[in-house]
């Protein structure tokens, strides 16, 4: 006699990246949604002792991937066996309805996302970053652009990216087997609800205070342009802008060298610690984004919520959040500057950051992320 098996509605979600990020901030977001709509019971395998573990959902199940150990080629293949076989039997406890792989690149996770369609798990990889790896400047980046399109494409049955502009251009490049489905970004509850920014007036002979806030990357952020471009802006242009570069990252000391190099620089360039968003928008006037490539930002985010006029590179990511005269083509710091020039007027901030705030509304305001996720669900499933 033949019996059914339940419908299985577990679904493992799968990180073993050692670091904190952005996108293991959405990930928290995902699971305590799934968990508040009750369709689908979370599970989630992350590295032992790290933040993920910590700040998951109390209602959500965990279990850890043992720590790293040191590097080295014996070590990095020990750590690799280790996390496969954590991985292994954690599919064969579970077994899951789907297993998502939240990855915080495209290159992250392969093997693992191998492993889990070997077992016969049914597997989405969700990710922030779908462009090219040429485009971003990886080492060997068309050879791994093309064995993306031709083996790793096919792999999973799903991919969840983070906008419908990011979905469009990554199907277009890597044209993967699976379908794209999209789960917009967000912010946490109290930045939502916070009370938002009033637009001051920048005087005749004050500063804009210009905020560009994050890991301070030279490669990523375009922080490196930045720098050159306000080194060589005229007096009047240096004069009237007070950038401040907020946060932590590798090229913190290089940064720190050219202002004590140059007089003309630190003029109009300060460097901060590191504060949470609010914190830190209070006391500007726009937040800037330079970034060579991206993902949705959870600062644009944050500073829309808020009422801070956001200008920025012109990506797949961003475009669909920022006003299209904020915009500035990738690298053109000219443009990005000749744009703060006309923000210096107090009413064309506070138009820009009304309409920011209606397409936070609109987009990625909690219950828009709400209405996301359930739709998401009923698509993988119907997939």
């Amino acid at each position: 006699m033949s019996t059914t098996l339940p419908l299985r509605r577990t679904w493992l979600f799968v990180d073993a990246i050692p670091h904190f990020g952005g996108h293991e901030v959405m990930l928290l977001r995902w699971l305590e949604e799934l968990v508040h709509q009750g369709s689908v019971a979370p599970r989630l395998l992350a590295r032992e002792g790290g933040r993920l573990l910590e700040l998951a959902p109390a209602s959500t199940p965990t279990e850890p991937f043992p720590p790293e150990h040191a590097r080295g080629p014996l070590r990095a293949l020990r750590n690799a066996w280790l996390e496969a076989r954590a991985l292994w039997r954690a599919l064969k406890h579970e077994r899951p309805e789907w297993v998502v792989f939240a990855s915080g690149a495209l290159g992250y996770q392969m093997l693992m996302v191998v492993l889990a369609r070997l077992r016969g798990a049914r597997v989405l990889v969700y990710v922030p970053l779908l462009d090219t790896f040429e485009a971003m400047g990886y080492r060997a980046g068309r050879l791994k652009d093309r064995f993306v399109r031709w083996i790793y494409g096919r792999v999973p049955q799903g991919w969840v990216a983070i906008s419908a502009e990011q979905a469009a251009h990554f199907r277009a490049w890597a044209r993967p087997a699976g379908r794209v489905f999209v789960l917009p970004n967000t912010v946490a509850r109290a930045v939502e609800t916070a009370p938002r920014f009033a637009p001051a007036d920048v005087p005749p002979e004050g500063r804009l205070r210009v905020l560009v806030l994050g890991r301070l990357d030279a490669a990523q952020k375009g922080l490196d342009l930045l720098l050159d471009q306000l080194e060589a802006a005229p007096p009047e242009v240096q004069d009237g802008l007070r950038v401040c570069l907020t946060g932590e990252g590798p090229f913190r000391d290089a940064i720190e060298a050219r202002l004590r190099a140059n007089p003309a620089l630190a003029r109009c360039l300060v460097l901060g610690a590191w504060a949470p968003g609010p914190q830190a928008m209070a006391d500007s006037d726009v937040l800037l984004l330079t970034s060579r490539f991206e993902g949705v930002p959870l600062v644009m985010l944050e500073a829309m919520a808020l009422g801070l006029p956001v200008v920025a590179s012109d990506l797949p990511g961003i475009r669909a959040h920022v006003a299209p005269d904020c915009l500035f083509a990738v690298g053109d710091i000219a443009h990005a500057l000749a744009i703060l020039q006309r923000l210096r007027d107090r009413c064309v901030r506070e138009r820009l950051a009304a309409e920011g705030r209606a397409r936070y509304e609109a987009g990625a305001s909690s219950h828009a992320f709400a209405r996301a996720t359930a739709t998401l669900v009923q698509q993988v499933r119907s997939a």
